[in-house]
């Protein structure tokens, strides 16, 4: 065999060794995507206190367990979405699933709609609209809407919630702001804080609990295993109750589990 022939030969070769090789890479890149919950992680899909701004690919669902100090109330929440249709997604929730702490357990359901591609566009946003009854066997409650926004700047990723609810007579109504920032300092490991203010906006607040504003700021870490996301949280909360003057402060922690499909 000549030398060119030779030559010819061994860069098919190598040529068709490289593809094989990328095709491996990239189906095991594929796989890994489609079995883990990093990047819902990073959507802070999993954060208390965060609604994210991409939805799941095809359904998700988290259950919150929040312990906090200024209210002196124990709480567990569940968070659900389902795909539906292009870009919109049937959303449920069920507040106090336990009726714990003398409260009562709220269910809602409601839908969202992916806005903003961040791939596209250069922000990630949905919008949300939901209704909140007062409880599995009373129809009065709230709607709320709340639109969420998204953006990666460099090793930072953030998330803004603006949401504002109210009850269909708009005697009760209520303003939320909160904000999220967090690192991925290793593979799978999310840590960062989160913000949030709400006000009753001059109203008597919830007459369920009687809060008229209530704050928080926290520190979370995220750990994502398979499909899998814990998140724990912990920081000072603030709340002020209708006729009081001034705030009430204590401790909150917080502790999901979610996975996504």
């Amino acid at each position: 065999m000549s030398l060119h022939r030779l030559l010819v030969a061994s860069s098919l070769v190598l040529s068709a060794s490289a593809s094989l090789a990328r095709a491996d890479a990239a189906d095991d890149s594929a796989a890994e995507g489609a079995a883990s919950a990093r990047a819902a992680a990073n959507d802070d899909s999993f954060t208390p206190g965060l609604t994210h701004a991409t939805g799941p690919q095809l359904a998700g669902v988290t259950a919150t367990a929040t312990l906090d100090g200024a209210t002196h109330a124990n709480t567990v929440d569940l968070n659900g979405e389902v795909q539906v249709w292009g870009p919109a997604r049937l959303v449920l929730r069920v507040d106090n699933v336990f009726a714990a702490s003398g409260g009562k357990a709220r269910p809602g359901i409601g839908a969202a709609v992916q806005l903003l591609d961040e791939r596209r566009h250069g922000v990630a946003s949905s919008a949300y609209v939901s209704y909140k009854a007062e409880g599995f066997t009373e129809a009065e409650g709230e709607i709320e809407g709340l639109v969420s926004f998204g953006k990666q700047l460099g090793p930072v990723h953030g998330t803004l919630n603006l949401a504002y609810g109210q009850d269909p007579d708009n005697i009760e109504r209520d303003g939320e702001i909160a904000l999220g920032l967090h690192v991925e300092p290793i593979h799978g490991l999310f840590t960062g804080v989160v913000g949030r203010f709400r006000d009753a906006l001059g109203s008597n607040g919830d007459k369920g609990t009687g809060i008229l504003r209530d704050a928080l700021g926290a520190a979370t870490a995220t750990y994502v295993v398979g499909r899998i996301g814990l998140t724990a949280s912990a920081g000072i909360a603030g709340v002020k109750f209708l006729g009081k003057d001034s705030m009430q402060a204590g401790a909150e922690a917080a502790f999901s589990v979610g996975t996504v499909f």
